[in-house]
């Protein structure tokens, strides 16, 4: 039965309040598993299974499945499809920002692969929340609205280089592997969606930093400001009492000038900021409120 004809047997149809559409061309599927490279024995967690047409095939590849789905209406239809495979997906029916993921990655059996078709009003949350919960992916491939790569792959000191664009060039590097036409949706949506990868570093010091929920909140603090002096922002953002001898030894290390702004600094520069003035007590460290 064809995937269109199986939405109007179980009448789903997508909600655009969840920002739903649904992927039913078999190339697409058959590119993405492709590019997931997957061996029996690797966990995929699938943030967004939707229908459930690519978390079937994931399974079939890996046999270890756990997907999040907030909409309970495909449970059935996930029953009807997943009813032969063995071992089955396992489904958490949850809002994906409220699951646990480390206990669904914790201890796989091969490498721990993460995969999300991901609604455009989400993507930066998402993609976050899996580079902080499961900071031990072997990697990572979306399906992400076109115009959100351009957020992905900014450098300093464009408009929108922010919090997503410094975390996971930090934690890795992306890349781009197809563009996925409109027609392959049901409904087709009104913009052009691309598969990217991200490939987590071989440096542990980075990763870690990068999936440090604090760090995150340390950028996103800074980016109030991001106009203004590196000094100035951090001022704003803090309020330190102390920060001056740290800052002076940060600047020095990197040879940057006094007047930089947030904005222009790199990922790694971030990264020795943000540990600079932890150490120093002028923020607070990861789980603690940094403002």
């Amino acid at each position: 039965m064809s995937y269109q004809a199986l939405l109007r047997e179980f009448d789903l149809r997508p909600k655009h309040s969840l920002g739903q559409v649904f992927l039913t061309d078999d190339r697409v599927i058959e590119r993405i598993v492709a590019l997931l490279g997957l061996t029996r024995g690797d966990r995929v967690v699938e943030l967004g299974a939707g229908p459930g047409f690519i978390t079937k095939r994931i399974a079939e590849e890996s046999g270890d499945v756990y997907a999040v789905e907030i909409d309970p209406r495909f449970r059935p239809l996930h029953e009807t499809l997943f009813a032969s495979l063995d071992p089955k997906p396992r489904v958490v029916y949850e809002d994906a920002r409220h699951v646990d993921f480390d206990a669904l990655a914790a201890t796989p059996a091969g490498r721990l692969i993460v995969f999300g078709n991901l609604p455009y009003y989400l993507t930066t949350e998402l993609v976050l929340l899996a580079v902080s919960q499961m900071p031990s992916m072997a990697r990572a491939l979306f399906m992400i609205q076109e115009d959100v790569v351009e957020r992905l792959m900014n450098r300093p000191g464009t408009k929108k280089y922010g919090t997503l664009s410094i975390v996971t060039n930090l934690f890795g590097i992306w890349r781009v592997e197809n563009t996925v036409p409109r027609r392959s949706f049901t409904p087709s949506p009104h913009v052009t969606s691309s598969l990217v990868s991200l490939i987590p570093s071989s440096d542990e010091s980075d990763k870690q930093v990068a999936a440090d929920p604090g760090f995150h909140r340390f950028i996103t603090s800074l980016f109030q400001f991001r106009r203004k002096t590196l000094m100035n922002a951090l001022k704003l953002a803090f309020t330190p009492e102390n920060m001056g001898a740290e800052l002076l030894s940060f600047l020095e290390q990197h040879a940057c000038d006094p007047g930089i702004r947030a904005e222009q600094l790199t990922p790694i520069q971030f990264k020795d900021l943000y540990l600079t003035l932890r150490t120093g007590g002028s923020v607070h460290k990861p789980g603690n409120p940094v403002s």
